[in-house]
């Protein structure tokens, strides 16, 4: 029930939905304080009692006022004064200064920042471009806490409140180049902010950024919710587009570990801004050996080039590979000169099992390959042994089929890191053998290398299992011209050519089987150098798998493919010829690709332990906040590992020594499904450091050779926690797109930092007025209840004087 007033005001009686009854006990009320008048009447005089009668009508009139609870309500309007958030970026591509900017920016961005003509612009990191844009009332942005309601932030990884004269004063002090936190831009935290509850509406968000977002997520969803709340994003552009002149190590891959003896390769992307035409020099230091050195020339068009080291590794252990670049003159940052990757270095032997149908050419050559190099341990299995005609069985005394497995025990082949299987009758390979190797790859992560044949493997590709485990669909046989010869190799039979995808050749991390030479281009050259194939089988690449290879230069002619296949791997070798690449040059390419072949499948291997055990972290370099997982594996001949034994790695700070102390991380191992004696855990994430691993099984530590006697120290892995690899320092050009989008998802703008005095109109004409009611409950308040007492008590005393009782 509400009664309009005059200037906006009214009262409303909330207890108005019981007013009639409200009404009603007044009423009766009345009547009976009539009633007593009258009676009175005869005691006192007429003034006394019309006296009596007035205040006790006025306290049952204020009685049943309370019980209608009046709410006295003004309504009035008023500006409405937002929440603005202010969020400066503080990673570490803001330390860099932008000497490169046209003209016409230079000359507005002074204007905007106020300084003088013979104060130095170049020099200005873009931390203090942001400093002296928000520092000061006379600033850019330096009067928004005088219309708004101004919540200041400092984000790199993470959103980190402050006050706008705390954001100023961190912006003046140096960064920390050590600062993990500082290799990540992520503004989606300062978004997730503005989504909070707070005091008063937020106004909009106000990011000063150089645009380089390499966060982890994506932030799409939260900026879709700041757009359904109508929260405009103005991001302002710290930084020029143009990128300063940088001689940076962009990127470097390495493989994760390598045999003793082997030949690793490190390939380094450079970034060369500003440098075209020089010739620059780079440098691959390693620990106990000289420096190998190259020069590259800076391309003009600004691309990136790839150098390739192949380095020799004799130290068992973890290595580091450290490549830098330059030194360059007027280089932009020296912090970007130099990456290290780190190399597990095993003495352990790659063990390896051949299988083909006989002793052809292709099964000779490989086994000999393989028997000669010092890292691999190979074994055969040649189901038809060729005849002496001397009246001996065999020229061979490897078994002819594969090794048993007998009842429950774990299948003999999860003891090999790959099974090369080659042209098998399919009365020899039954069903029961494909089923195995099966179970090899996919549930003991083995990797099965198939090399076809011209006798059986036509018929072979259509068995099911067989479909399954191919990277190719529906194999055929390249068709060769028998009247086409080779012209770097007129002696031999005509063949069809065979050709590495540009894409593979190029990734020498991933494929090292297609590096011939250090150089991609190089490498090329020498495939395209070798003799012809005069029997291949080709077909189409499934969807997963990698075409690393084409035969007769037909590009859907895949003659070599891999694919990844449950927890192992499977290659297709398209051909039984690859012994003839030997031709005139030996072991030079047929001895490297399958020896890189071998190394590809053992990769991933576990490089401390001894000859009963091998354990450690699966890759000895993680970034830090990331998990690591730790495993180990139990020889065949370890007798007494039950169904679930105790094991468990315990983790220490390096350098702790021996004994080493108390253990950072216990990190208990549990069975693996389906991959026999293979025990893995993962450790919650670990800070950054070098540590050291040990391996903790108290029922078989004798078994195991875990506690050798003095002076031989127990087996221990090492771990190193790194800083994640962001483009934080290499990416130095600001940028604008990513900040574009942000600003056209929310309704916002953009403004570069020489535009940024413009910004606080944008944020001024987000002001509304906004219409309040302010409401003031009567009925409880303590002047009511006052007055109701004020009345009764008068009328007492004033009674007791009528000598009323």
């Amino acid at each position: 029930m509400t009664f309009d007033l005059p200037g906006g005001r009214r009262i409303v009686l909330a207890g108005g939905q019981l007013g009639w009854f409200w009404v009603a006990a007044g009423a009766a009320a009345v009547v009976l304080l009539v009633v007593l008048y009258r009676e009175e009447r005869k005691l006192v005089s007429k003034r006394t009692g019309l006296g009596l009668l007035g205040l006790r009508l006025a306290a049952a009139l204020t009685l049943v006022a309370a019980l209608f609870e009046p709410i006295a309500e003004r309504t009035y309007k008023e500006t409405a004064k937002g929440r603005v958030l202010l969020a400066v970026d503080t990673s570490e591509s803001m330390a860099t200064a932008d000497p490169g900017r046209p003209e016409g920016e230079k000359a507005k961005l002074r204007k905007v920042l106020g300084m003088s003509p013979a104060e130095p612009l170049d020099a200005l990191s873009r931390r203090e471009v942001a400093r002296r844009l928000i520092a000061g009332e006379k600033a850019a942005l330096g009067g928004l806490e005088k219309e708004h309601r101004v919540e200041a932030f400092a984000f790199a990884k993470a959103a980190a409140p402050a006050t706008v004269e705390g954001l100023a004063a961190l912006l003046k002090r140096p960064s920390k180049p050590d600062d993990p936190a500082g290799q990540t831009t992520d503004w989606q935290p300062v978004l997730a902010e503005a989504l909070k509850a707070g005091a008063a509406p937020v106004a909009g968000v106000v990011l000063l950024t150089d645009g380089r977002r390499n966060g982890p997520g994506d932030p799409a969803p939260t900026v879709d919710r700041l757009a359904a709340r109508g929260v405009p994003v103005f991001p302002v552009l710290v930084g020029s587009t143009v990128p300063p002149v940088d001689a940076a190590v962009a990127a470097l891959k390495a493989p994760a570990g390598v045999y003793k003896g082997d030949v690793a390769t490190v390939e380094a992307t450079l970034k060369l801004d500003g440098y075209a035409g020089r010739e620059v020099s780079v440098t691959l230091d390693r620990p106990g050996a000289p420096p190998l050195r190259q020069t590259v020339k800076a391309p003009a068009d600004g691309s990136r080039p790839t150098v390739t080291f192949r380095v020799p590794l004799e130290q068992v252990g973890t290595v580091p590979l450290s490549v830098a670049v330059g030194p360059m003159e007027n280089d932009a940052r020296e912090d970007n000169d130099r990456k290290t990757a780190t190399v597990q270095v095993t003495d352990d032997k790659a063990r390896v099992l051949v299988v083909d149908g006989e002793a052809r050419w292709e099964f000779r050559y490989l086994r000999n390959a393989l028997a000669r190099d010092p890292r691999v341990a190979v074994e055969t299995v040649v189901f038809r042994q060729p005849k002496t005609g001397l009246g001996a069985d065999t020229t061979f005394t490897y078994g002819t089929a594969l090794p048993p497995r007998e009842g429950n025990a774990p299948d003999p082949l999860g003891g090999f890191d790959a099974v090369v299987v080659g042209d098998l009758d399919p009365g020899e390979a039954t069903p029961e053998v494909w089923a195995r190797l099966e179970a090899y790859v996919a549930e003991r992560g083995g990797t099965l290398v198939i090399g076809a044949g011209p006798r059986n493997w036509p018929e072979q590709a259509g068995n099911e299992t067989v479909k399954r485990l191919l990277p190719v669909i529906d194999p055929r046989r390249v068709p060769v011209d028998p009247s086409a010869e080779d012209p770097a190799h007129p002696g031999l039979p005509p063949g069809a050519a065979f050709e590495p995808t540009g894409q593979a050749v190029a990734d020498a991390s991933s494929w090292p089987m297609l590096q011939l030479a250090s150089d991609p281009d190089e490498s090329r050259r020498r495939w395209a150098g070798l003799p012809r194939l005069p029997w291949v089988l080709a077909g189409k690449a499934k969807p997963g798998a990698t075409a690393l290879g084409v035969a007769g230069g037909d590009p859907s002619a895949v003659a070599l493919a891999a694919q990844p296949y449950g927890l192992g791997k499977v290659l297709w070798v398209g051909t039984d010829a690859t012994w003839r690449w030997r031709h005139r040059v030996g072991d030079a390419y047929h001895h490297r690709f399958w020896g890189q072949v071998v190394r590809w499948a053992a990769s991933g291997k576990l490089a401390a332990g001894n000859a009963f055990v091998r354990f450690g972290p699966t890759s000895p370099r993680v970034d830090e906040g990331e998990p690591v997982r730790f495993q180990a594996r139990i020889g065949e001949g370890v007798a007494g590992v039950g169904p679930d034994p105790l094991v468990a790695v315990r983790v220490f700070k390096a350098g702790s020594g021996s004994p080493p102390g108390e253990a950072l991380a216990v990190v208990p191992l549990r069975p693996v499904p389906g991959q026999p004696r293979t025990f893995e855990g993962v450790a919650p994430a670990l800070p950054r450091g070098a540590y050291a691993v040990r391996l903790d099984a108290p029922g078989m530590a004798k078994a195991l050779g875990l506690n050798p006697s003095p002076p031989t120290p127990a087996p221990e892995a090492t771990l190193e926690v790194v800083a994640r690899d962001t483009p934080e320092r290499v990416e130095l050009s600001a940028s604008r797109d990513p900040l574009d989008r942000l600003a056209s998802a929310t309704g916002g703008k953009v403004f570069a930092d020489f535009e940024a005095d413009a910004l606080p109109g944008a944020l001024r004409a987000l002001k509304r007025d906004v219409v309040r009611t302010e409401e003031t409950p009567l009925w409880d308040r303590p002047g009511s209840l006052l007055l109701f007492f004020t009345l009764l008590t008068v009328e007492w005393v004033a009674r007791k004087r009528a000598g009323l009782p």
